[in-house]
C-alpha cells in the first residue's frame, strides 16, 4: 500500500521509538539480571540468620554442656562443702573436750599426796606402772601407745582432745592430771591403764568410774558411771570378748580430785603372758583403742 509521504517522518519517529523502547525493555531485563547477585549476596545474609536459628538448636549441646557442667561445678563446691559438712557432724561434738590421761611415767614420785579433798588419806603422786611379763614393756609405754591411738580416732571424728602427757619425761601426780582436766573444762576424762595381778591367770579389760559414796565425786558419778558403760559395751563390741565388766572404785586420787565425769579404762592384764603380747599387737591396739573412741562418741552424742 501506498503511504501518503506527510506520514514518512511519522513511520520514521515510530521506528526509532520502538527501537528506544526496546533498548529500554532490554536495559530493565538486564538491570533485572544484574541485580539477582545483590538477591544472592542477600542469601547469605539470610543464610546468616539460618545458623542463628541453627545455632540455637547447636546451643542445645551447648545448654547440655552447661548442665553438664552444673554437676561439675558442684562437685567443684564439695570439697568446700564438705568441710562444712564435716563441722556439721562435728557440731555435736563443739565444745566438748575429751581430756586423755595415759598412765604413770618413767619415773615414779613417791611424794605423799591426798587421796581426796575429804580425807586426810594419802597415796604416792605417781607410780611408773607394772611391766609385761612376756614383753617386758613398762605400763607406760603401753598407755601412751593406746592413748596415742585412740586420740587419732577422735581427731578423725572431729573430736577436740588434749592429752596429760605425750612423753615419758614427765613428773605428773594423779592429783595434778585431775586438775588438767579439771581446767580444761573437759566433756570427760579417760585414764588409760593397764593391770597386774599375783595370778598369771588372772586376764580381762574393766572399766572403773569414781564410787558414788564419795562425797567429792557425787556431782559427777552418775555420768562418769555411764560413760564407763558406753566405753565397756563398745570394747566388747570391738574385741569380741566380755572383759570384766565395771567397778566402782573410792580410792583413786585421779578420781576423787576431779570435777568433770571421769573413768579409767584398764587395757588387761600385763602379768598375764598371752594379753601381755596381745596387748602389744598392732591389730589387737587398733581394736581397743576403736571400741574406747566410740564409746566416748557415744557419751558425748548423749549429752
Amino acid at each position: 500500500m501506498k503511504v501518503a509521504k506527510n506520514w514518512k517522518p511519522w513511520m520514521a519517529f515510530m521506528r526509532v521509538a520502538v527501537r528506544i523502547v526496546c533498548v529500554l525493555v532490554a536495559a530493565g531485563c538486564t538491570s533485572q539480571v544484574l541485580d539477582r547477585p545483590a538477591i544472592q549476596q542477600e542469601s547469605p545474609i539470610g543464610n546468616k540468620e539460618t545458623p542463628a536459628v541453627t545455632s540455637s538448636v547447636t546451643m542445645q549441646p551447648a545448654a547440655e554442656s552447661s548442665s553438664a557442667e552444673e554437676p561439675l561445678q558442684e562437685s567443684a563446691t564439695k570439697p568446700r562443702t564438705e568441710p562444712a559438712a564435716s563441722k556439721t557432724a562435728a557440731k555435736p561434738h563443739q565444745g566438748k573436750l575429751v581430756m586423755l590421761d595415759p598412765g604413770h611415767q618413767r619415773y615414779g614420785n613417791n611424794a605423799p599426796e591426798s587421796v581426796g579433798p575429804d580425807t586426810r588419806e594419802t597415796k604416792p603422786k605417781v607410780s611408773s606402772g607394772t611391766v609385761g611379763v612376756r614383753t617386758k614393756k613398762p605400763e607406760y609405754v603401753l598407755n601412751l601407745e593406746i592413748s596415742l591411738l585412740i586420740k587419732d580416732e577422735l581427731l578423725r571424728r572431729g573430736i577436740e582432745v588434749a592429752m596429760t602427757r605425750e612423753s615419758h619425761e614427765v613428773d605428773i601426780s594423779n592429783k595434778q592430771r585431775a586438775d588438767l582436766a579439771n581446767e580444761a573444762g573437759a566433756a570427760l576424762a579417760v585414764r588409760i591403764h593397764a593391770d597386774g595381778d599375783s595370778s598369771p591367770k588372772t586376764k580381762g579389760f574393766s572399766v572403773l568410774y569414781p564410787s558414788a559414796s564419795t562425797a567429792a565425786v557425787k556431782p559427777i558419778a552418775a555420768e562418769s558411771h555411764e560413760a564407763a558403760g558406753f566405753i565397756l559395751d563398745h570394747l566388747k563390741a570391738a574385741t569380741d570378748t566380755a572383759g570384766r565388766g565395771l567397778s566402782a572404785r573410792s580410792d583413786l586420787s585421779g578420781f576423787n580430785w576431779s570435777k568433770v565425769p571421769v573413768v579409767l579404762v584398764e587395757l588387761g592384764f600385763m602379768t598375764n603372758p598371752e594379753e601381755d603380747e596381745l596387748m602389744s599387737e598392732a591389730e589387737y591396739q587398733k581394736k581397743l583403742a576403736q571400741g574406747i573412741a566410740d564409746g566416748i562418741e557415744q557419751f558425748l552424742k548423749s549429752r
